[in-house]
């Protein structure tokens, strides 16, 4: 029962269940599971050593994979050793190129989504969901005909993980029919799709046959690429409604002078955006997707970290469970100040551009390059630049009143690090139409029917 127990806390609190005391770490918990909790920055980070800490096959913290889901293919994010080597050597190189093209696709998925929503757009956080999926996916399988259907793609990333309680998953009686007719019908988008030939030659190249480099696309690219990028991007959407409006008019400059400057959505406009980037940092610190790193000990080992009183050490098990938490990681108070208030500021600056190395996020270090020999997603860059973009676009060229402010509380697990409550918005209007007109002339005509106002 201590498993069940300890797995209906989790669920039912979430973060708030890990509350730390910063005394001490590596706390011996049940949460769904026997394990050790690690939630102070330093000792956080201690568990991205590979030849320590080992992956849990087909496993997240609490959940675990559908193998049906991945065709019996373990995905590179919870794949060990020369396995995983080759697994993230293979998306590696298909992230690297879709990166070239993501800034553009971005900015076209942004715009011609938004021309479809009206002034009243229902289902927001679909809507937002549809973004993501139109300026991902072209980035890596080109064009599908027909094309990827993001309700569907919502349906395969529900589907694709379960609980790791037989009892809870069966209490909670998910029906499969529909998502497994979205996961055959992705697939055979995917198989489909105009590089879909090219990627299997890249597979090839890396060591892996057409099913598994297909496997390894489809969780990476639909599970965790979507679920990722959409959660920080909504995230960061709501954090726009918690600032004043001041500063979201000094966000606002910002962006349309670079992108003014530069021509468009470009890496260039994108490099001179520095107060843009800090707000999304700070959205991901405030609310990382994902929010913990769950792991396994390779050998026993003793590990030293930094507590409020000094320095501790601890002998951690060959076998153990570590179950490190990136959501009170990024809220140690040895590392940022005042961690519970929502400073945009906070990574401006030689100041902040040091602080970037305690931003734990995406597997790993904010600072650290995707490698075959470490966990960071090889996706970052990629979600970093659809984020920060889309930022820039909405609150550049679009207003909008939401129905009820934004609330997070650390204890929805469902909600990862998106608000609590669902994303409505009220009302939605273009602003600033003639910058708009000057910097996205293709997207103007589409979208200048729109309530309009400044």
């Amino acid at each position: 029962m201590g498993n069940l127990i300890g797995a209906l806390k989790l669920l039912g609190w979430s973060n708030q269940t890990l509350t730390p005391n910063r005394e001490e770490d590596f706390v011996e918990k049940n949460i769904g599971f026997p394990c050790r909790v690690v939630t102070g920055n330093k000792a956080v980070q201690s568990v991205f050593d590979i030849d320590l800490f080992r992956k849990e096959e087909f496993h997240f913290g609490v959940a675990k994979i559908r193998k049906d889901f991945t065709k019996g293919v373990c995905p590179s994010v919870t794949s060990n050793g020369k396995i995983h080597e080759k697994n993230k050597g293979f998306l590696i190189e298909v992230m690297s190129k879709a990166y070239g093209e993501i800034l553009a696709s971005t900015a076209s998925a942004v715009l011609s989504n938004i021309s479809k929503w009206g002034s009243k757009p229902s289902d927001f956080e679909v809507k937002l969901t549809a973004v993501v999926v139109d300026a991902l996916f072209p980035t890596v399988f080109g064009k599908s005909k027909p094309p990827f259907n993001a309700e569907e793609v919502d349906l395969y990333a529900d589907g694709a993980i379960e609980l790791r309680s037989d009892i809870l998953e069966a209490i909670a009686g998910e029906d499969l029919d529909k998502t497994r007719q979205a996961l055959l019908s992705i697939l055979g988008k995917i198989k489909t799709s105009e590089r879909y030939r090219k990627l299997m030659d890249l597979g090839k190249s890396h060591g892996l046959g057409e099913e598994e480099a297909t496997a390894q696309l489809l969780f990476s690219v639909v599970f965790n690429g979507l679920r990722g990028i959409r959660g920080n991007l909504l995230t960061s959407f709501a954090r726009l409604d918690t600032i004043s409006a001041e500063d979201r008019e000094e966000l606002r400059e910002e962006a349309l002078a670079a992108l003014k400057k530069h021509g468009g959505l470009t890496p260039e406009a994108l490099e001179e955006m520095p107060k843009i980037e800090s707000f999304v940092l700070e959205a991901l610190r405030a609310g990382p997707s994902p929010d913990f790193f769950s792991t396994i000990a390779t050998r026993s080992t003793t590990v030293k970290y930094t507590t409020e009183s000094g320095q501790r050490e601890v002998e951690v098990k060959e076998g153990e469970r570590v179950y490190a938490s990136s959501y009170w990681a990024l809220r140690d108070p040895a590392v940022f100040d005042k961690p519970e208030d929502f400073v945009w500021r906070r990574f401006l600056g030689p100041e902040g551009e040091a602080r970037r190395e305690h931003h734990v996020i995406f597997h790993g270090r904010l600072t650290d390059t995707p490698a075959a020999n470490n966990h960071m997603c090889p996706g970052k860059d990629v979600a970093l630049s659809v984020i920060k973009g889309s930022i820039a676009i909405l609150n550049t060229f679009f207003g909008w009143e939401l129905q009820e402010p934004p609330v997070w509380t650390g204890t929805k697990i469902a909600r990862g690090s998106q608000p609590d409550n669902e994303v409505k918005t009220k009302s939605f209007w273009v602003q600033r139409p003639e910058d708009l007109k000057e910097i996205f002339p293709s997207h103007f005509d589409d979208i200048r029917d729109m309530t309009t106002c400044g």
